[in-house]
């Protein structure tokens, strides 16, 4: 675990990065994989694609790294998208089915450990 605020907060810009590609590989996907017919995974990918994006570039901020919410609420979206093809119906659809699963597992855990490693000095606001 890193050991000081800086190191903290780096960390916390990393993980929002790496998230901040995994919601633009979500919009782009159902295009580039050739989804699109399957609008129930086609709307799923563009919706929380943008919300992943924009809450992990409030992370990638100064003020950013220093609240956890943004974070655990990117968490709460890589779940939905690992239930999503389940409730929304469409694990018939191989490629988008994966696809869905794969990126709400990596958004889970990229923006779970950035929460956990938010500063704790910080943590209050």
């Amino acid at each position: 675990m890193p050991t000081t605020m800086q190191q903290q907060r780096m960390y916390v810009k990393t993980t929002s990065g790496v998230d901040i590609v995994a919601g633009v590989w979500l919009i782009l996907s159902p295009f580039i994989l050739s989804f699109t017919e399957v609008t129930s995974a086609l709307w799923n990918s563009i919706i929380f694609g943008i919300a992943v994006i924009a809450l992990s570039a409030l992370r990638e901020t100064e003020e950013g790294t220093k609240v956890r919410w943004p974070s655990w609420t990117n968490a709460v979206i890589g779940l939905w998208l690992v239930l999503s093809p389940f409730i929304l119906g469409f694990t018939d659809n191989r490629v988008a089915y994966i696809n869905t699963l794969v990126l709400g597992i990596i958004v889970l855990i990229l923006a779970s450990w950035g929460a956990l490693y938010t500063p704790k000095e910080t943590e209050d606001m």
